[in-house]
């Protein structure tokens, strides 16, 4: 059990790039739909709803499902905004799992692959995770054929580095950039809103309270997930036996 003076500390040292405190004001409508239209400025995004999670895992001995923040819009088109903060060398194969995660329940038996809609996943980095000297700050990758048209699977991954070349990046980004990068943002008011937030979560008994029931469950998940890989690999040795 994790101490509530532990998570109190946390909290009071939580800032945008906190995974729970990243959690709770992107979770939040205005400023979900504002980041949104921020990158994907092409889309509709008037309505939109964060997603309950529960759905995801589909049995105890597959990886934790759990995405940062996870929406959709009024067309059904699918959204996950992921907060990375260190590069792991692996965002290639976590933006293909969770695209498979978010299209693995749109359809219903019978229905035809035509009705599957768009998935977009988008990364903030504070660094440039892919093995290239470019320095853009935003990525926008789809797959293509080798002759370089676009294959049209639906499938979208953003990557927005934050250290990358600000050029032609908006002031909102921007703003985005600076949080990401740990700094009071200057640019635009998005960022400002995101900061004024956090102060109110950090402030107020209801903030606190979710904050640390956030902490607790992403703790638990964490235990668990440790726990379903200990039964995987009984299982694969039962296996190879």
């Amino acid at each position: 059990m994790v101490s509530k003076q532990k998570i109190r500390r946390k909290l009071a040292q939580a800032d945008f790039t906190d995974d729970v405190m990243f959690e709770l004001v992107m979770s939040r409508l205005e400023i979900c739909r504002k980041f949104l239209k921020t990158v994907l400025p092409q889309l509709d995004f008037t309505k939109i709803k964060v997603v309950d999670q529960s759905h995801l895992k589909t049995d105890y001995l597959s990886k934790a499902g759990r995405l940062d923040i996870h929406c959709t819009d009024a067309y059904g088109n699918q959204f996950d905004i992921e907060l990375q903060m260190t590069n792991e060398h692996n965002v290639a194969q976590r933006a293909k799992y969770y695209h498979a995660l978010m299209t693995n329940h749109m359809l219903t038996a019978g229905e035809n692959y035509q009705s599957l809609k768009e998935t977009y996943v988008i990364f903030l980095c504070p660094f440039n995770p892919l093995i290239t000297e470019q320095q853009r700050a935003v990525g926008h990758y789809q797959m293509i054929f080798e002759e370089g048209d676009y294959l049209n699977d639906g499938t979208h991954t953003l990557i927005l580095n934050a250290s990358g070349d600000w050029e032609g990046v908006s002031d909102e980004l921007k703003g985005i950039f600076q949080l990401v990068l740990r700094q009071p943002a200057s640019f635009d008011q998005l960022g400002a809103q995101i900061m004024d937030k956090i102060d109110e979560i950090k402030h107020s008994k209801t903030g606190g309270r979710k904050y640390m029931e956030l902490t607790g469950a992403f703790w638990q998940d964490a235990r668990n997930e440790g726990r379903n890989e200990g039964r995987k690999e009984g299982t694969d040795e039962t296996i190879i036996k």
